[in-house]
């Protein structure tokens, strides 16, 4: 089967055109230098964060995302019809630029930049995605996705086993604030890529307009067309799913992870050794694991084996509850969560119009997405109010909750979905 996935993949690289060529090539670099640069500040953030202010204190910093993320969405949608992607990403790029090398220097002398920086890296690596993504949904037609997404995923997880590689070998011996001027060149590179990507698909004939220049640009705008469209509200349903439980998992990782490793550059060092296995993991499934799922389950079945996987290792976590059980639960959410979940999900984009794939996909991407855990920190909050000595057990049997909602959701899918894998090329 792997071969056969192997010769159809060449076969339809072979039979794209220059440009096309071209575009695919600028998309994979943009990919993995994204996610590079990702891998490197969140181990940095991360680790600056517990160091400050304790692994308690993440459902704050989350809580605090809200606002934030909302800004962030009513600026890029009343914006993005002005701008344009390209000088939107280049405005995005230039800010983060400035501010991580301002981070490197002051980390440790201005408390609150470590929670700033927390902050920004969550939302910073959502929003390079999406406007990566937008393009690519308004440029590649639905028969190649099944092939091609995978492989822009597989990039972008070669991205992070470099940017992983760095923290896991390098924080000791330079400390982890100088790993900051490292993103620099990965966001010059972003930024060169996919300026190119955005000129050249002008001259394939399956692009899409994406100027937007007689469009709306607001974010109830784009929360209309949510409210309109069933497609729309399932991604938010799946998207605020995915991302409710892995806050959870978050949370009881960081707090294992702070009682097994005082030492800030240890725990450093750690966490990009665990997110190299991760990516390892990612890269198999994104650029073969999930194309074979497709082929043998179908779309249905694939979006039903991921809460039920997570199902199984969570509930032993619930009955044994050791940081290598954790480790292991949180991985596999971080693994799924940026390969097969991600790749079925963004498959969903395909059919509908810009607007849709931009402006209504940024409050799904980068604000539901994000905002996700701000819910996750309500819950947490309230539960370690009312049961502070049983918060563990608590926190997973609400992620047990959570997948069984979501498995039966799938379910009641059934012909939605048997809808879509009849229409859509993902089983040929």
């Amino acid at each position: 089967m792997l071969k056969k996935y192997t010769d159809k993949l060449s076969a339809e690289y072979k039979a794209y055109k220059i440009e096309e060529k071209w575009f695919v090539f600028f998309i994979m670099i943009c990919g993995f230098a994204i996610s590079a640069e990702a891998a490197i500040t969140r181990s940095v953030a991360t680790s600056f964060f517990i160091d400050a202010y304790g692994s308690n204190q993440f459902p704050y910093a989350w809580l605090a995302s809200l606002p934030l993320n909302f800004a962030i969405v009513a600026f890029y949608n009343k914006f993005i019809p002005r701008l344009g992607c390209g000088k939107m990403m280049g405005a995005v790029l230039s800010f983060t630029v400035a501010f991580n090398l301002f981070c490197m220097f002051f980390l440790k002398s201005i408390y609150s930049l470590p929670f700033f920086l927390y902050l920004w890296k969550d939302i910073f690596i959502i929003f390079m995605f999406h406007n990566l993504w937008s393009v690519i949904h308004s440029t590649i037609p639905i028969k190649r996705a099944k092939y091609i997404y995978g492989i822009f995923y597989g990039m972008g997880g070669l991205g992070s086993v470099l940017g992983n590689v760095i923290p896991g070998f390098l924080a000791v011996l330079l400390g982890s604030a100088k790993l900051l001027i490292i993103t620099i060149p990965l966001y010059l590179i972003t930024y060169l890529c996919y300026s190119s990507a955005v000129l050249i698909r002008n001259k394939i004939s399956t692009s899409e307009d994406i100027s937007m220049k007689d469009e709306k640009g607001s974010v109830f705008f784009g929360l209309k067309m949510i409210a309109e469209s069933k497609i729309l509200k399932f991604i938010l349903l799946i998207v605020v799913g995915m991302q409710l439980t892995s806050t959870l998992l978050d949370f009881q990782f960081c707090t294992f992870l702070h009682s097994k490793f005082i030492h800030l550059d240890l725990r450093t060092q750690f966490m990009g050794r665990l997110f190299g296995v991760v990516n390892f993991i990612n890269i198999f499934l994104q650029f073969f694991g999930c194309a074979i799922l497709l082929k043998i389950l179908g779309l249905r079945k694939t979006h039903l084996l991921i809460p039920s996987i997570l199902l199984i290792q969570v509930g032993l976590f619930l009955v044994h509850p050791t940081f290598a059980l954790i480790c292991m639960a949180f991985g596999t959410i971080k693994s799924f969560d940026y390969s097969i979940f991600g790749i079925v999900k963004e498959m969903l984009y395909i059919p509908l119009n810009v607007s849709q794939k931009f402006q209504a996909k940024a409050i799904i991407d980068v604000f539901a997405y994000r905002s996700s855990k701000a819910l996750g920190s309500f819950l947490i909050l309230t539960l370690t109010y009312f049961s502070p000595k049983n918060i563990t057990s608590l926190i997973t049997a609400s992620v047990i909750c959570i997948f069984l909602l979501w498995m039966g959701a799938v379910i009641s899918m059934r012909v939605y979905f048997a809808n879509l894998d009849a229409e859509n090329p993902l089983k040929n």
